[in-house]
């Protein structure tokens, strides 16, 4: 058990971000004390070559300096057990503006009520540059409270529309 507990932790502190590995369709409104208002969208992507889940997640700043997030990713392992907690892991391409480029895992692994999610990436942003996020989503049908911390922002409380 204390092995568990040790690489769930690993894997939480490694693996941060604030969408989940599988795709949704949601729509909502961010806010964060450091940088205002955040527009963000999700949507699964009804393509796939490879037959894998496949998703995008949209973050719109609405401030100046225009800032916008874009992560592509794919649910590689969608039926993934932890400690009876379904998981999802997958791979995510974070593109921003203003340009920046990362690759890497996407971990989702839900609890009840809700999902822990994270991403990490290796890219560049003015330089070699590590990305990373954590989020805990709460869902409330058909709304999501969600709370994440990224490299962008120490801070973000969001509320999403399901659908």
């Amino acid at each position: 058990m204390k092995r568990l507990l040790t690489l769930l932790s690993l894997a939480l502190g490694l693996a941060l971000a604030q969408a989940p590995a599988y795709p949704e369709n949601t729509l909502g409104l961010g806010y964060s004390p450091e940088k205002g208002f955040h527009l963000q969208a999700s949507a699964f992507l009804p393509f796939s070559p490879l037959g894998i889940d496949t998703g995008a997640d949209l973050q719109l700043r609405l401030a100046q300096p225009l800032e916008a997030q874009l992560l592509l990713k794919a649910n590689l392992f969608p039926g993934l057990v932890l400690a009876d907690l379904y998981t999802s892991v997958g791979l995510g391409l974070d593109l921003r503006y203003p340009f920046g480029l990362h690759l890497g895992p996407v971990l989702s692994v839900e609890v009840p009520g809700g999902a822990l999610s994270g991403t990490l990436g290796l890219g560049y942003q003015n330089g070699l540059h590590l990305a990373w996020g954590a989020g805990f989503r709460l869902y409330l049908e058909p709304l999501a409270l969600e709370v994440s911390a990224s490299d962008r922002y120490p801070f973000l409380l969001s509320l999403l529309y399901l659908w």
